[in-house]
């Protein structure tokens, strides 16, 4: 990617990931909180989420400006660069992983949380490690390794929540 590119790939990303992060703050701040039954802002289920997404904000700002200036002020947006930072392999990726997440965090509640983990771990790994160019014995292994994986993973993340933090899970 050129230089040229690379200040539109971070003028977009910037602008995208920036509206991602403020729904994020807004969204935590909205959380239910106790403060009714005395307790204070530092145990609300919100702040660390909002914390995160205002220092998100904050630097996808910084991006963001440091892409006008570094393209004197001409960034150069029009429908054909928009085009083509989309049908970059890297936003691609970005994409994917965003949708993975979101796909996650909606049917959060809906599945056991050890088996959405699961599901979530071994399909992440299948589709950005299989690679059809190959033989069927190396795409197998991919999947036995993917099914490893997904299965301690879940299993650590259930029993780290539930037996050291004492944190519920649905």
């Amino acid at each position: 990617m050129t230089e040229k590119n690379l200040v539109k790939a971070d003028f977009y990303t910037s602008i995208i990931i920036m509206a991602a992060s403020i729904s994020a703050t807004v969204m935590a701040v909205r959380m239910p909180t106790d403060f009714g039954r005395g307790s204070d802002l530092h145990s609300a289920p919100g702040v660390v989420p909002a914390l995160l997404g205002s220092i998100i904000t904050i630097l996808c700002f910084v991006m963001l400006v440091r892409s006008i200036v570094r393209a004197k002020g001409r960034v150069g947006i029009s429908p054909s660069s928009f085009a083509a930072f989309v049908k970059d392999a890297t936003t691609i990726r970005i994409a994917s992983t965003m949708a993975f997440c979101l796909l996650y965090f909606f049917l959060l509640g809906n599945l056991p949380f050890m088996l959405l983990t699961f599901l979530f771990i071994f399909s992440f790994i299948v589709f950005f490690e299989l690679d059809l160019k190959v033989s069927a014995m190396s795409q197998i292994r991919i999947f036995v390794k993917a099914a490893i994986v997904a299965v301690c993973s879940s299993v650590a993340i259930t029993m780290l929540f539930e037996q050291v933090f004492f944190v519920r899970l649905p």
